[in-house]
């Protein structure tokens, strides 16, 4: 398909071609409304500037009753006043010509005499002296319509045409009618047929410049109804009657009135239920005949059916046919087709809703009203909370006004499904209207109405607002059951938020407690939350009690079927898994998990823990990406301490890539967003601008942050662990000031299982240890703590740049391997200044040339002679061992795609058709230096 001004140079070449005696048949085809009439208008514009003769056809829905209308309203016109020729060639064809042209008749002539291509050799000649010293166009238009034998005709001129100086240019829509085989017959026979396509919206909005001259900014409406055709465009814009283009509502109208009664009614039937038509439904009402129905309309331009599914051929055609439904006719269609729809098919959220709008508007309220409980029903079950929420919100507007005992019921049901998506801001509108329905009349509706605010300002991070609806929620009356073991659930998660300190005690007492209650009560989903509070809280001490717990909230979920808390439950474990063993994988299902069902309130929160991980193991790009997905997502559910959050990820993750200005820009948004989050402002400090200034090889600044850190947040971290600690307590040990006594009880103290602990803390305790003068024990220190950073590239690097200050001043181990492997993480990483600055230290150690990570012997020659760099000799020497590229790429701190190029130019250089080529050249080489 191409666009109108494509075919229109095409066919304005076509007549140039013409008035040069080398005629042709063309052919515009495409949609009704699409531009067809419009192009041949043009073209029959520039014609006449060009003196060209034209004449005009056209082919009507009752063109079968009319043979050859088409072209016996063209030639009618052109020798309306001419006589009979006397032309020699012309002359023995007058018979022929008498059936298009009463006037051309002579005596004694005889109807039907003559066979099609005699005919049409009469109307080629008829054209060919018609056009006399100029050219000639013929515009045929609405093809689709035309009879048998018109397309004959046309099938013979578009072969020999070129013999005249003609153009015959036909319109035709290729989906009706006649349409499809006329211009199949055409193209055989040598015709250019141009199929136009709908408007682009950029081509949309220049049109309406055009016609306005206006900025047509100002129209999207009209780009949404016009889907693109340039009929509805201009009747948009210039004469709408009742929001329809007059033009065409009267197109569709008087096909409409072409159908039969009974197909008439199916049709209306049809519009009711939407431009995706269900024909299993209409084909019902119209019984025996529904087949025939669909034909007729699909044959008039109403319908389309394609890949087995029917719809109207434009939303506003369907619009028309609806509209136009008489009101006593509309209510009694829409009861029967919103019945039979319930009747047809499988059951879908979609379908009831539309079924119990139709029953509505049929009179039908009460029966729409238990069609959508019984919806919203099983998209609980199903765990789909997009739908659920959509069929209960239209639930609670219907029974609002048909059923008022019944809102309060459904209208908490629906708060419940848009905390689960996420939207907490709607919740809290919602509430609001609640409790003007409930209060004083039914106190346990009432209680439940405040517990919902509770979740909702927790959502927000509202910790104040919180707690006076959770006062409120006692206040109503003695909580029992389900409700008193919620409210406890609500209590811990205020205390964990308000994060007070010296509380965690008593906050992990309130959880234990809560967990009691809730299985006492036989609620499982709180049952769930509750060790899943518990698991939270544990985090914050031992990371394998903390699993333990979730793993338990898990299982529980999981045999209830309750899928929201066993998300939940992922989402949580995952976070202890990626502090523990800096694992990914778990948030990452969580995250996707959540999409998929409409959970988007846990996606971001998952998304905003899997951000982090991804910044702490060196993936800073996909970090990058996602928080700003989270942001966005946050911010259109109202998502204040997410969005917070991801601003805060996204400044740690410019700061470690030592993008210092970026990085500050989105630490202090974060903290603007947050200004009561301790746990975030220490995060912002210790890990965003301290360890960023550590990057940055600024050590004061590295020091005040991570003091600030602490001052910031002192033993009140709930939520987060302290990240200024263990970096702070490794500068003070590289100045001397650290005892290795006093940096062992405080090992013991910290949240065990976590590496960034054992990574930092470790390393200052190997600092201490070393100059205190016990080497092996400092080594063995150093170890432990380098293997607990490996998955930490960049934290590794870091340790390794400033242990080896200690070790280059006590002798407790080599530093040149440690520089060596700072080195290769910091220019990976693209860090220039602390990568000069291990370069340097290297120089004064008169070790700067770099090393094989297999050991200290040097790369085969044989490879040096075939351009293979060091770093490739590496990469080839752990293909030996037979290493995948992730493994290869952690073993020497360069990235998966960094490793696939390496291996790529090693194939290239050694001539090796693949990986297992190339790790027996590894090994020959690695046999050959043990000779």
């Amino acid at each position: 398909m191409v666009g109108r001004g494509e075919v229109l140079a095409a066919l304005v070449a076509a007549l140039t071609g013409a008035a040069a005696g080398r005629g042709r048949v063309v052919a515009v085809a495409g949609e009704p409304g699409i531009g067809k009439s419009r192009v041949v208008t043009e073209l029959s514009r520039v014609a006449g500037e060009r003196r060209v003769v034209v004449l005009t056809g056209r082919a009507t829905p009752e063109a079968d009753r009319a043979p050859l209308r088409p072209f016996t309203e063209a030639l009618l016109v052109a020798t309306r006043d001419l006589p009979p020729p006397t032309d020699a060639e012309l002359r023995p064809f007058l018979p022929a010509l008498g059936s298009l042209l009463p006037h051309w008749r002579g005596d004694g002539w005889v109807a039907g005499s003559e066979p099609t291509v005699v005919l049409a050799e009469a109307v080629l000649r008829l054209l060919r002296y018609l056009a006399g010293d100029h050219a000639l166009l013929l515009v045929l238009e609405d093809l689709h319509w035309a009879d048998e034998t018109s397309v004959r005709v046309l099938e013979f001129l578009a072969d020999h045409c070129h013999e005249i100086p003609a153009v015959v240019c036909v319109t035709a829509r290729e989906d009706e009618g006649r349409g499809p085989a006329m211009l199949a017959g055409v193209d055989r026979a040598g015709a250019a047929v141009h199929r136009l396509r709908r408007l682009p919206p950029d081509d949309v909005l220049q049109m309406i410049s055009a016609c306005t001259g206006e900025d047509p900014g100002r129209y999207e409406d009209v780009v949404r109804a016009a889907e693109g055709l340039p009929l509805v465009v201009e009747d948009l814009l210039t004469d709408a009657t009742a929001g329809l283009p007059r033009r065409f509502a009267d197109s569709v109208r008087a096909r409409a009135d072409l159908l039969a009664p009974a197909q008439g009614r199916a049709i209306r039937a049809a519009a009711l239920l939407g431009e995706d038509v269900d024909w299993a439904v209409v084909g019902r009402l119209a019984g025996a005949d529904g087949r025939a129905t669909l034909a007729a309309a699909i044959s008039l331009g109403l319908l389309v059916a394609e890949a087995g599914a029917v719809r109207f051929r434009h939303a506003l055609t369907r619009a028309v046919i609806r509209d136009a439904i008489p009101a006593g006719e509309r209510a009694e269609l829409a009861a029967v087709v919103g019945a039979a729809l319930l009747e047809v098919g499988p059951a879908s959220v979609a379908r009831d809703m539309r079924a119990a709008t139709l029953l509505c508007e049929g009179g039908q309220a009460a029966r729409a009203l238990r069609v959508l409980r019984q919806a919203g029903t099983r998209a609980i079950a199903a765990d789909d909370i997009g739908q659920a929420e959509a069929v209960l919100r239209a639930a609670f507007v219907l029974a609002r006004v048909h059923d008022p005992a019944a809102a309060p019921d459904l209208g908490c049901q629906l708060a419940g499904a848009l905390l689960q998506a996420g939207r907490p801001g709607d919740v809290a509108d919602l509430g609001t209207h609640l409790l003007a329905m409930v209060e004083g009349r039914d106190d346990e509706l009432e209680a439940r109405v405040h517990v919902l605010l509770v979740r909702a300002h927790i959502s927000r991070g509202g910790w104040a607002a919180a707690r006076v609806s959770l006062h409120q929620a006692r206040e109503t009356g003695l909580p029992s059951g389900r409700l008193a073991a919620e409210i406890a659930i609500l209590e811990t998660e205020c205390a964990l938020g308000e994060d007070r300190a010296g509380q965690r005690a008593a906050v992990e007492h309130l959880a234990i407690a809560g967990v009691a209650l809730a299985r006492a009560a036989g609620q499982a989903d709180l049952e769930a939350e509750a060790l899943e509070q518990a698991g939270r809280i544990a985090r914050m001490r031992d990371l394998n009690t903390a699993a333990a717990s979730l793993r338990d909230a898990l299982a529980v979920a999981s045999t209830h079927r309750l899928h929201h808390r066993r998300l939940q439950a992922l989402n949580e474990l995952g976070t202890v898994e990626m502090l523990r063993d800096a694992r990914p994988d778990r948030l990452e299902r969580a995250r996707d998990e959540a999409l998929r069902c409409g959970a988007y309130g846990l996606s971001t929160s998952a998304g905003l823990n899997l951000a982090a991980a991804y910044a702490m193991t060196g993936r800073t790009a996909e970090c990058l990406t996602l928080a700003r997905q989270v942001a966005a997502t946050a911010q259109r559910l109202d998502q204040a301490p997410i969005l917070a959050g991801s601003e805060l990820i996204e400044g740690i993750a410019h700061a470690f890539t030592g993008d210092r200005d970026t990085a500050e820009r989105h630490l202090s948004r974060a903290e603007h967003l947050a200004p009561d989050d301790a746990d975030l402002h220490a995060g912002a400090w210790g890990i965003g601008r301290g360890i960023g200034a550590l990057v940055m090889e600024d050590r004061d600044s590295a020091r005040r942050a991570l003091q600030h850190a602490s001052q910031a947040a002192p033993d009140r971290h709930a939520r987060i662990l302290d990240a200024a600690l263990g970096p702070s307590l490794l500068l003070d040990a590289l100045a001397g000031h650290a005892d290795p006594a006093e940096l062992r009880t405080v090992q013991a103290a910290q949240v065990r299982g976590a590496r960034w602990h054992d990574l930092w803390l470790g390393a200052a305790l190997a600092v201490a240890e070393a100059n205190a003068g016990d080497a092996s024990t400092a080594a063995a220190a150093l170890d432990s703590a380098l293997a607990a950073g490996q998955p930490y590239p960049l934290f590794g690097a870091l340790v390794r740049r400033l242990v080896a200050e200690a070790a280059i001043r006590t002798g407790f181990t080599d530093p040149a391997p440690l520089l060596r492997d700072a080195e290769t993480v910091f220019t990976t990483l693209e860090l220039p200044r602390p990568a000069a600055a291990v370069r340097g230290m290297l120089r004064a150690l008169g070790a700067a040339a770099p090393r094989r990570r297999r050991g200290d012997d040097p790369v085969d020659p044989r490879l040096l002679r075939d351009g293979v760099t060091a770093r490739e000799a590496e990469v080839l020497h752990l293909l030996a061992d037979r290493l995948t590229n992730r493994q290869i790429a952690q073993r020497l701190y360069l990235s998966p795609k960094t490793v696939e190029k390496h291996v790529a130019a090693l194939t290239r250089k050694l001539g090796a058709r693949d990986r297992i080529e190339l790790a027996e050249v590894a090994r020959t080489q690695s046999r050959g230096q043990a000779g």
